[in-house]
């Protein structure tokens, strides 16, 4: 039972931050070469699925993370394996609230705020666009920091 806790909670992990950060490398800058409305089109369809990927990879870290993780050392700091544990919680939890941040408040504001076709986008739609792209940015950050964590375990 171990091994496939062990297995569900590395490719949660891998899918999350690898599908991240083929969103910063590879789709972002794709989207930056083809026309702004089929660009922002794209990057919606890819967002949208995206989100629902990363959120059920979060749910399954966080489950599985339970899982692994015994009582006494959610946020212990008595040996430098418990102090590694406690950051990369910490990192976790903050990503999570980014994660909260983005799906509840930015990307309703960019739909409440979307230029209808053949309008430009408003002030406020391009600085919701800016914020995703901060915080999108600091999320996959925040992922690399649980990652560096986690390799500290072994």
């Amino acid at each position: 039972m171990d091994t496939v806790v062990n297995l569900v909670h590395l490719l949660a992990m891998a899918v999350w931050l690898g599908g991240a950060i083929t969103m910063k490398l590879v789709f972002e800058p794709a989207a930056k070469m083809i026309d702004p409305r089929e660009g922002g089109k794209f990057m919606g369809l890819v967002a949208s699925r995206f989100s629902v990927v990363a959120w059920t990879c979060v749910g399954l870290l966080l489950v599985t993370g339970i899982m692994k993780t015994p009582t006494e050392m959610y946020f212990a700091a008595s040996s430098d394996v418990e102090i590694a544990l406690t950051v990369k919680h910490i990192l976790f939890l903050v990503m999570i609230g980014v994660g909260l941040v983005i799906t509840l408040v930015i990307v309703p504001r960019m739909r409440q705020n979307a230029p209808a076709p053949g309008e430009p986008p408003s002030a406020t739609f391009l600085t919701a666009q800016k914020r995703i792209g901060h915080l999108s940015m600091i999320n996959t950050l925040l992922g690399l920091g649980v990652l560096l964590c986690a390799s500290l375990l072994w």
